[in-house]
């Protein structure tokens, strides 16, 4: 479980999910806005408003975890990294960010227990309409199935359409995508008119023309993912009115007389003995029925003034968004102060490998050692690099290598801060037919001795840091020497006595064992 709850990506995940808490917050009153403002609009137009605004609720959220991922790593010094952990050092009562970050695996693995549920409610909602409602059903009666093919043919619906009568139905149902069906009451064909039955068909068929079971499914997936957010329910039953909105504005247009179908409507409420149903494709019935009704005769306005009042909400969201974009520059423009700090008080979230001696400078003999001064954002991300010292000739390399750095922010008083620090990187030139320079990747591991315990004196002084082991490999496998290039004194030797354990699989070139120089890193960590 610890293994689990150390994962990176539950962390990521977690810190997702609290962010689209707002981020969903804010779609839903955009949405709602303009909901309200084209309250008088077509009601296909507010549908396909409602539904972007969900869509952007389910991508708003992915957005925000690829947008948290942290830089890819190359592979080669993947095999050489090996945390070391020491028992946890008290550093007050305080809630720290740290603290609380300890909680974001939980909140992804909550989600993901929520969304499986909810996503097993779903298959087991489609089985039971198979199981009991399909299977079960038995064609409608032959006039009836021909007076459905004709209405399908009027409103240009090319697919053949199954009309069903069921016993356990209480509502119609349309059901299916490439094999598309109706499901009707058994009651429904004794209660309703021939003129009401006609309307409540050609409502049903207007979903399936729309592909409303599909989008249903699709919108059942996002209920699903966004479970937990109020906004995201809310809107979900938007869509779901509206949707019966733009069916019954079909099934009048295609008939010419609303009044049928809301004669229909008003006999299958009557007939409903259950308020919920499971419904991949809302039934006629569904909805606020006096609504509804109401909506069939009402007189549509000639202005649309909401367009207007949409207009004027776009230009104050985009004055908003202007506003924070020049505050933010602003901000920036004036940068926060800059801290000191030495490599060995700030973590390592990732360290390049060490780059190859430049061509040019190799071919002159030109070696040495460059120091580097880097400038750390409020991220942990470098800003800025350049070199202090060392060869020009070596410069460029010191300098890109520094910038691929990664660390953990920085932090004053539990804040995080800009720092500056120096990384050293010495460039040396061997004769490689003595002994050959490989990356870890390029070793395979034979044994790893178990992790040495903390050094006493530094978990004590609560000193933690990364020590680089330059460890020289024997024909044999074995190493044969190891010392310590970079990392706090007091990790050093430990870290150079655990190196000497390693055994690795015989270094080859040319088929041939030969001696190999390797450099390991291993991060010591207090928690």
């Amino acid at each position: 479980m610890n293994a689990i709850l150390l994962n990176p990506t539950l962390h990521r995940l977690g810190l997702t999910l609290l962010h689209a808490l707002w981020e969903d917050t804010f779609i839903g009153l955009v949405t709602w806005a303009g909901l309200a403002l084209l309250r008088r609009e077509d009601a296909r137009f507010r549908y396909r408003w409602a539904c972007t605004g969900l869509m952007a609720m389910v991508l708003a959220p992915m957005a925000t975890f690829v947008a948290l991922a942290p830089g890819a790593a190359p592979s080669g010094i993947q095999g050489a990294d090996l945390t070391i952990w020491a028992p946890p050092v008290q550093a007050g009562s305080a809630l720290s960010l740290a603290a609380f970050g300890a909680f974001l695996p939980w909140v992804a693995v909550l989600w993901m227990l929520g969304a499986s549920a909810m996503l097993l409610r779903l298959g087991g909602g489609l089985w039971w309409l198979d199981r009991f409602y399909l299977v079960q059903a038995r064609p409608a009666p032959a006039a009836w199935n021909t007076r459905l093919q004709d209405l399908a043919q009027r409103m240009g619906l090319s697919r053949r359409v199954r009309l069903l009568v069921s016993d356990r139905a209480q509502s119609p149902l349309a059901m299916g995508w490439l094999k598309p069906a109706i499901l009707l009451p058994a009651s429904a064909l004794l209660a309703l008119s021939p003129d009401a039955l006609e309307a409540v068909l050609a409502h049903e068929l207007a979903h399936l023309r729309r592909n409303d079971y599909l989008a249903n499914l699709l919108q059942t997936l996002a209920e699903a993912l966004l479970f937990f957010h109020p906004a995201a329910w809310w809107l979900s039953r938007q869509i779901r009115d509206t949707r019966e909105h733009c069916c019954d504005d079909a099934a009048a247009a295609l008939l010419g007389d609303p009044l049928p179908l809301a004669e229909g409507l008003a006999v299958l409420a009557a007939l409903r003995r259950a308020p919920t149903d499971p419904e991949p494709a809302l039934a006629a019935a569904r909805g606020t029925l006096m609504h509804r009704i109401t909506r069939l005769f009402q007189p549509r306005p000639s202005q649309a003034p909401s367009l207007r009042g949409l207009l004027l909400l776009l230009v104050g969201l985009s004055l908003c968004g202007a506003t924070a974009l020049a505050t933010r520059q602003v901000n920036s423009a004036r940068p926060a102060p800059i801290h000191d700090f030495s490599l060995n008080q700030i973590r390592v979230a990732y360290r390049p490998a060490p780059p190859a001696c430049p061509a040019e400078a190799k071919a002159k003999g030109i070696s040495g050692t460059v120091i580097v001064e880097v400038v750390l954002g409020t991220d942990g991300r470098v800003e800025s690099a350049k070199a202090l010292s060392g060869p020009e000739a070596l410069q460029p390399a010191a300098v890109g290598w520094a910038r691929a750095w990664r660390f953990k922010p920085a932090q004053v008083n539990g804040q995080p801060v800009r720092a500056r620090l120096q990384l050293t990187l010495t460039f040396r030139l061997r004769n490689p037919k003595a002994i050959l320079e490989v990356d870890s990747n390029h070793t395979k591991l034979a044994y790893r001795p178990p992790a040495p315990a903390y050094p006493a004196a530094a978990k004590a002084k609560g000193i933690t840091g990364t020590v680089v082991v330059e460890a020289v490999i024997g024909l044999d496998g074995r190493v044969e020497s190891a010392q310590a290039l970079e990392g706090p004194e007091a990790l050093r030797p430990t870290a150079v006595d655990y190196a000497k354990g390693w055994r690795f699989e015989p270094v080859r070139k040319d088929g041939k064992p030969v001696k190999a120089r390797v450099k390991l890193t291993m991060p010591f960590r207090l928690r």
